[in-house]
This record gives structure tokens, sequence and C-alpha cells, in this order.
């Protein structure tokens, strides 16, 4: 979250989110994930989104992959695109083609 227009309520708002109960309103839906510790990871409505925002709290790592030091063509647009295209049934090769393609294009 970021505040794009200063007032007083948006800072309250920022405030409010720091909070655990804000999480867990959204946890109690579906597709919500939050590595904020303070929260009952009995909120969740699945099970499975209870491991794995249990995953997300004990995590000891971060990692970045290869497309997140890549230009924003590449690695948000034609490598993952690219990427989804092999995993689809495209050649290796072709894929390989296509991403360079995208480089060449920016160069």
């Amino acid at each position: 979250m970021a505040i794009t227009k200063d007032s007083p309520a948006t800072r309250e708002y920022m405030k409010y989110l720091q909070h655990p109960k804000s999480h867990e309103i959204w946890m109690s839906g579906k597709g919500f994930l939050t590595p904020h510790k303070g929260v009952d990871l009995n909120a969740y409505s699945s099970g499975i989104l209870r491991k794995q925002g249990e995953i997300l709290q004990n995590a000891t790592t971060f990692r970045f992959d290869g497309s997140d030091l890549m230009p924003g063509a590449i690695g948000a647009g034609s490598f993952w695109s690219q990427m989804v295209f092999y995993v689809s049934g495209a050649s290796a090769q072709k894929v390989a083609d296509n991403i360079q393609n995208s480089w060449d294009a920016i160069k």
C-alpha cells in the first residue's frame, strides 16, 4: 500500500491496515495471504490458505528470479508470456527465439 493523496483519513486508514483485525477480515475470504505475524491463522477460510499463511509467516528467505533484473518489457512481458507458452507445449527453441527477439527490439 502507498499513499497517493495525503490526508488525515488516508493516514488513519494506513494505521488501520497495520492491525491484525484488518488482515483477518480479508483472510476470511478467498485468495488473500498475509505475512503479518500478529494475525490469528484460524481466520483463513480454508486449511489450504492457512497452511500457505503458515509458510509465509515462517519464511526465512527472500528470493528474486532472473526476470526481476530484466527490463519490464522482458521480465514482466515476453519472458513471462513465453514461459507460459513453453509449459503449454511450445519448443524451447521457439520460446528462446521469441524472447531474444524482444531483447533485440529494445536495444
